[in-house]
């Protein structure tokens, strides 16, 4: 999906007159402000919680462990304070603000952060220059991990009560919307749910005669044309209009109008050209998309320099938790607690991924027996290289690291090694690194693998060939510091769900 939007005000034409609360339309209306305040608060909620947490705990431990004094009760709420303005400024309490995806999401949420940061320096660097110094980046840093943690815990029983989603009608070809449509279901972090089809014509549609397959969905229904619907939009019940190329919009914009939708998205596509970052500009009758003339590069250097200064304190943190987990493997099944398994790394280079041992001995045999005997086993290892009932993983111990993950700590150093990185595409063993086309691989080995990535926070073990090229593309290019912050910030929620984990 482009995060190329054109936003078109939806305006009454002069001369047509607003409903009258209480009509049929009005009351429409009125259901889906409902929604868009009942969106709005639970993120407002989420962080005034998780800014009370981050500024107490801050404030806390300063007077701990560096020996600052403790702030009076008002200064706190000052900074609770200029946390929520910020986050308020940077828009993430708008109406149009949950029909975003989490990326663009967690960028306007950097960008609070930063205002915070700033705003909080300048208000107490005269009155406490240290505590300024101190107190106020590290709230800033804490807010933005536990808002973006609050704010997934938001989106999720928001959805599960089906209120995250806007209703969302497509306007254009029937196969294309049915397709588009599939993927919006299956991705309902991104705010829009489609309920049906418009078409771009003028003719009535026989709407009850006719619908479409949205892949493994329910049909989803024609509701009509432009011509056929007029001001009918409060008994189809969408809120946002998303249009899949500009040339199915009317010459007459009224004919949009008259639909009475609250937004229209106008979705273009732009190929392999990054699209963060888009700007666009005003034209007589037209909008320009303006991009960079060449492809974005991350600094190598600052990439490692973060990599170090992370992995270093990180693998202190959790060298106690590995030798515990290794002693529990080792009591499960005899044999080396960790591993080497050797996978390809940036440009081809062999390199040996550190593991905790999560499969029996004979792993390798167990493996060729299943696929040789189970025709269903082997096409789902040909599809993911997983197996969803695998032999070779150790009952217990073995199952618990691959869901959470835990499996992976001990690649911390091959972070410090450098043969890694924190955030990359995930090092594929070469037999899974050969099921892809060159062109892709090639693409895939021109950055260091990650330690985390952008398919494991998506699909995890969940996505098949398809959807691994899709994301791991998508990560390379548009890779800079502040999509690797938002990558490692979402991987705790993604382990904790396990979704896709095996």
């Amino acid at each position: 999906m482009s995060d190329a939007r054109l936003h078109i005000p939806a305006l009454p034409p002069p001369g047509r007159a607003l409903p009258r609360p209480g009509s049929p339309r009005g009351g429409a209306r009125a259901s889906d402000a409902a929604r868009r305040r009942t969106v709005a608060a639970w993120l407002f909620a989420g962080d005034v919680a998780s800014g009370a947490v981050a500024t107490t705990v801050v404030v806390a431990g300063a007077a701990k462990t560096i020996g600052i004094a403790a702030w009076p009760q008002s200064n706190i709420a000052i900074l609770l304070l200029l946390l929520i303005g910020s986050c308020c400024v940077a828009g993430l309490y708008r109406d149009r603000a949950a029909v975003r995806n989490p990326i663009e999401r967690f960028r306007l949420r950097a960008n609070a952060a930063l205002l915070f940061l700033f705003s909080g320096a300048l208000l107490f660097l005269r009155e406490n220059p240290l505590q300024a110094a101190t107190i106020v980046p590290a709230c800033a840093a804490l807010a933005l991990v536990l808002g973006a943690w609050a704010e997934h815990a938001v989106r999720v029983r928001l959805a599960r009560r089906g209120l995250w989603c806007a209703k969302a009608a497509i306007l254009g070809d029937a196969a294309a919307a049915s397709s588009y449509a599939h993927w919006l279901r299956s991705h309902p972090e991104w705010g829009l749910e489609p309920i049906g089809i418009i078409g771009p014509g003028r003719r009535p549609a026989h709407r009850a005669a006719h619908s479409v397959a949205a892949g493994d969905d329910s049909a989803l229904p024609m509701l009509g044309t432009l011509g056929s619907l007029g001001g009918a939009r409060a008994t189809l019940g969408f809120e946002v209009l998303i249009a899949l190329d500009a040339r199915a919009l009317p010459d007459d914009p009224a004919v949009l109008y008259r639909l009475g939708v609250e937004r229209i998205l106008v979705m273009t596509k732009t190929g392999l050209f990054p699209t963060f970052g888009v700007q666009v500009r005003h034209f007589d009758g037209c909008v320009a998309l303006e991009m960079g003339g060449a492809a974005p590069v991350a600094s190598a250097a600052l990439k490692r320099g973060v990599d170090l200064a992370a992995a270093l304190p990180l693998a202190m943190l959790c060298a106690p938790v590995i030798g515990l987990l290794a002693l529990i493997v080792k009591l499960a099944d005899p044999g080396p607690a960790f591993y080497r398994q050797r996978r390809v790394g940036r440009g081809g280079k062999a390199i040996g991924v550190l593991k905790l041992r999560t499969m029996y001995g004979d792993a390798e045999q167990r493996l060729q027996q299943v696929l040789e005997a189970d025709p269903d086993a082997r096409a789902q290892w040909q599809q993911h290289f997983k197996l969803q009932n695998d032999p070779r993983i150790l009952p217990g111990i073995g199952r618990f690291l691959r869901r959470t993950s835990l499996d992976e700590l001990p690649q911390i150093w091959n972070v410090i090694r450098g043969d890694m990185s924190l955030v990359g595409p995930r090092p594929f063993p070469a037999y899974h690194l050969d099921a892809f086309d060159a062109e892709f691989r090639a693409l895939r080995l021109s950055v260091p693998p990650g330690l985390t990535g952008f398919w494991q926070i998506s699909s995890r073990s969940d996505g098949d060939l398809a959807a691994q090229r899709a994301q791991d593309s998508f990560y390379i290019r548009h890779h800079s510091l502040w999509f690797d912050l938002y990558v490692l910030v979402a991987t705790l929620p993604a382990v904790i769900r396990g979704q896709g984990a095996k």
